[in-house]
């Protein structure tokens, strides 16, 4: 229930407090409520903050993406004013009213697609992107597969593109569950024109991994663990796989990179590089009710081949065990990519690539 002093709050009271805390975000006082926040230097952590503040200010609970969908203070302010109760939105466009929609299963757990703004912004106005967030474990109804997950979010993609043909992209995840979906609108008797695979975390899927998983659960199965208790142990090794396959992606390469670095650049490289390790076990504390989630979907997922044009872009994970699922893939590595930022030097190159592959 909102207090009488927050009640006593009108639209331009409003409009002030939503610009003094843009202006304190981003260190900006000529900043207006015009201005776009992104265009402005705002970033994803800034925009976290300044939703946290406005949340308390307007005593409402606000979707993760509304920030980058508003843009300006102008127009974050008509859209909390005019709508009643905000739910977290699985859905969302981005990008031009008359371009050609493109469908894309973001992945994005913490920031609620935030890159997309982004991308968009990268991709040019030729397009206009139907976002599609990934399943959380709060969520009613949840599936537990990969393939369930892109049946459950298949209509809302038919009721906004319902004839062919279809460009599907995914990223980490989402890859994952836009590629299925391709797989069910070809058993519809679609057309789909193109998929894109941006990073997916397919260790599961490689033929050590499947030894080891296989191994480990025979073992436990000998000293008397039940299956939940396997399984927990199994999401586990998934997890350390899955790390380790970021860190080792190109290891010969990136050995000699490192050979060739000065004595106090190999010295910084390596703080980073045990910092980075030493907080693998935060973050997964942080996220392992998700990690469970999707780790449980992962070991189930055995995916098979696909008659469509894909293009799949491994940055930090190697996904060269994906040509073996599909050969007529078109294969494109970046050396020691990020998986997260979209600010890269070769992100554009990306995007260039990308748009180049679904107009084809």
């Amino acid at each position: 229930m909102n207090s009488p002093e927050q009640e006593k709050l009108s639209d331009v009271d409003l409009e002030k407090e939503f610009l003094d805390i843009w202006r304190r975000a981003l260190k900006n006082d000529n900043l207006t409520i015009d201005d776009d926040f992104f265009e402005l230097g705002g970033d994803s952590l800034l925009a976290t903050q300044v939703l946290l503040e406005i949340e308390q200010l307007t005593q409402k609970s606000l979707p993760t993406s509304i920030i980058f969908e508003t843009g300006t203070v102008r127009m974050l302010l008509k859209k909390i004013t005019t709508t009643g109760e905000f739910k977290q939105r699985n859905f969302f466009f981005m990008g031009s009213e008359n371009g050609k929609i493109i469908h894309f299963f973001h992945g994005d757990f913490a920031e609620g697609g935030f890159f997309i703004k982004i991308f968009s912004e990268m991709l040019g106005n030729d397009y206009l992107i139907h976002a599609i967030s990934p399943h959380l474990p709060d969520e009613d109804n949840l599936p537990d597969l990969i393939e369930e997950m892109a049946k459950e979010r298949l209509p809302k993609l038919l009721e906004e593109q319902p004839d062919d043909p279809y460009i599907l992209l995914g990223r980490c995840n989402g890859a994952l569950v836009g590629f299925e979906a391709a797989r069910q609108l070809i058993a519809m008797g679609k057309k789909v024109k193109a998929v894109v695979m941006i990073d997916p975390p397919i260790v599961s899927v490689k033929v050590y991994a499947q030894f080891i998983f296989r191994t480990a659960n025979f073992f436990m199965s000998l000293i008397g663990l039940n299956e939940q208790k396997r399984r927990k142990h199994l999401i586990w090794i998934l997890s350390n796989l899955t790390f380790w396959d970021s860190q080792t992606k190109d290891l010969r390469r990136r050995a000699l990179l490192f050979l060739k670095k000065t004595s106090l650049q190999k010295q910084i490289s390596m703080k980073r590089w045990f910092d980075f390790v030493e907080n693998q076990s935060l973050i997964f504390k942080e996220t392992e009710n998700i990690l469970n989630y999707y780790g449980n979907a992962f070991l189930k997922y055995k995916p098979l081949p696909l008659n469509v044009p894909l293009l799949y872009i491994s940055l930090e994970y190697s996904g060269k065990a994906w040509r073996r699922i599909t050969k007529n893939t078109v294969y494109m590595n970046i050396y020691r990519g990020n998986h997260t930022s979209w600010k890269e030097e070769y992100s554009q190159d990306i995007v260039d690539r990308i748009r180049n592959f679904i107009s084809s």
